[in-house]
């Protein structure tokens, strides 16, 4: 079963990154262009920010370690690709989402390694997940921005395949994590029924402080609602996909990316019913593309 799961949770990762390469196009970033503080205060925010949102959550709790080690995991990782959907369907600033989702993981590689350091010296002591910084950084360089690259260039290249090809590789991608998860409920099934609570409390504190502080810091630049909803977004969801790629294929860990799973299973009503009080406050309007919904 871990071998299994590292080859499918591996692939999976893969073909995500991939398909958010072959979604991305110049034209989802010609008004950010025109609004330069918009992209940097996003994408600069929910990297510097959720780290110390999850030290502070779990000083806070009080977790337990391998439940500590996990909540940093998710609050170092980039933006879900799922956050573009939640975008769509609050009517909020999608291209926005779609830029910080695409360059945090882009950045995956050096942000996370910076940030697992962080922990390190917060700490005091050598962090769980600081392996080997090129060691590190090279792995997950090849599961997100290697793949995100070449997604870009078969668009570029072959873009009638790829619009033929992408929604496949997208909805593979659903049905990909939804047996990951499965098997991580099965082999960790007895770890997530004595823990479930403390977990899905962890994941929703974490989410909770981390959509306020998107929300306020918008707001203190002076950004209309609509941009407000989607910095609230793309703090909060992380992604999991990468999270449980690090935690196995990484260090075999598969207590971490059960709790990565609690974290999307949590996140999803909390994001849906935030998304739909936000988008009855909405005039209709039409909302610029996104990338999928492939997490």
């Amino acid at each position: 079963m871990k071998a299994t799961l590292d080859i499918s949770i591996l692939v999976v990762n893969v073909a995500m990154m991939l398909a958010v390469g072959m979604e991305l196009e110049s034209r989802h970033f010609a008004e950010l262009a025109r609004r330069r503080r918009v992209l940097p205060g996003a994408l600069i925010g929910q990297m510097v920010l959720l780290p110390v949102i999850g030290w502070s959550v779990v000083r806070v709790m009080g977790l337990p370690p391998h439940l500590s080690a996990a909540i940093l995991l998710m609050a170092a990782c980039p933006v879900g690709d799922i956050a573009n959907f939640y975008t769509v369907l609050a009517r909020a600033n999608t291209a926005l989402s779609v830029a910080v989702n695409t360059l945090s993981c882009l950045l995956a590689a050096l942000t996370m390694a910076g940030v697992f350091d962080l922990y390190a010296r917060l700490a005091g002591e050598r962090f769980v997940f600081a392996a080997p910084s090129l060691q590190l950084v090279t792995r997950i360089l090849l599961m997100t921005a290697v793949p995100v690259v070449v997604g870009m260039i078969l668009r570029r290249l072959v873009p009638r395949l790829v619009a033929r090809m992408a929604s496949v590789i997208q909805t593979a991608c659903i049905f990909g994590i939804a047996g990951v998860v499965a098997m991580i409920l099965v082999v960790q099934a007895d770890l997530l029924a004595a823990e479930w609570k403390l977990a899905a409390a962890a994941s929703f504190a974490l989410m909770a402080a981390a959509m306020v502080t998107g929300w306020v810091m918008s707001a203190l630049m002076g950004l209309p609602k609509t941009d407000r909803m989607t910095f609230a977004v793309v703090f909060s969801v992380r992604n999991v996909a990468l999270a449980m790629a690090v935690a196995i294929t990484l260090l075999g860990r598969v207590d971490y990316a059960a709790f990565a799973v609690v974290y999307f299973l949590t996140e999803v009503p909390l994001l849906l019913g935030v998304v739909a009080i936000h988008r009855r406050r909405q005039p209709r309007s039409v909302s610029l593309p996104c990338m999928g919904i492939a997490r």
